[in-house]
């Protein structure tokens, strides 16, 4: 299945070195989260797609979205709170008022019919109550380009790091980790990749999240061996003593739709 690469980065000139990869970053990413009924995710993503997906694409084609999308895990644990996620990413909050504003004049042009079977629906598809939201701020990285390979797969790490190394983290991911992660993405193994924390603190299992996206999952070996052989020499004492290492975990999930095309692109 062909897919295009919708996050948008403009690349000056064609050309993407290694350098210009990594950047300082300052976008959000808006996160809502989903638990669908057994055996109706599909119920779900489907009529999301359908009838608030036109919406999403006119934010994402007049600049107020730079990407959105629907991914699900592909790895479960037994006290997941959910198995969907819709992503949208914009540059600050008031692009956040701008998305608010895109579904009332959404939900403005549907019929009180249109409104009732919409949300039935989405209730026969969901587990009640499980719906919840997360905001989150990028710091370092490199939102996509399309010479980073069409994502199709995320790759995200959860960390704890106490107070006094919350920006250490965030300065350790720039220096050792961003540059290892940039010279993949000009391979063109990774497309995108980053390191984010909480906009708003829900969330106290974690403080920050390190991911990237790939086209295909054996790239994930090749990431690690190469992190595992970057990181070898280096004094980690500093950093790991500010890290909760019981509270670290990793997930993957699957792109089932990228904002701006169909799903047969």
């Amino acid at each position: 299945m062909k897919r295009v690469l919708v996050f948008a980065i403009v690349v000056m000139m064609g050309l993407v070195g290694v350098a210009s990869a990594q950047e300082d970053l300052d976008d959000i990413t808006w996160l809502a989260y989903e638990k669908s009924e057994s055996g109706k995710s599909r119920d779900l993503i489907g009529p999301t797609i359908a009838d608030d997906g036109p919406m999403y694409d006119e934010l994402l084609a007049n600049g107020t979205l730079s990407s959105w999308g629907i991914a699900i895990p592909i790895n479960h644990n037994l006290d997941d709170t959910w198995n969907y996620m819709l992503w949208a990413t914009m540059s600050g909050w008031g692009d956040v008022q701008k998305l608010q504003g895109g579904f009332q004049k959404m939900f403005s042009t549907r019929t009180p019919e249109q409104m009732m079977a919409s949300q039935k629906a989405y209730d026969d598809a969901t587990v009640d109550g499980a719906h919840h939201d997360a905001i989150i701020r990028h710091h370092s990285g490199h939102l996509g380009s399309p010479d980073g390979g069409v994502p199709k797969y995320f790759h995200i790490s959860y960390w704890k790091v106490a107070p006094e190394g919350f920006d250490r983290m965030i300065e350790f991911y720039k220096d050792n980790v961003a540059p290892i992660m940039a010279k993949h993405h000009a391979g063109g193994s990774v497309a995108s990749f980053g390191i984010s924390t909480q906009e708003l603190h829900g969330d106290p299992s974690w403080t920050h999240v390190t991911w990237y996206t790939v086209s295909d999952l054996a790239a994930i070996d090749a990431v690690g061996k190469s992190l595992d052989e970057g990181l070898a020499d280096l004094d980690m004492e500093d950093i790991m003593s500010a890290m909760d290492w019981d509270a670290h975990r990793d997930q993957v999930l699957l792109i089932v739709h990228m904002g701006g095309m169909s799903d047969e692109e």
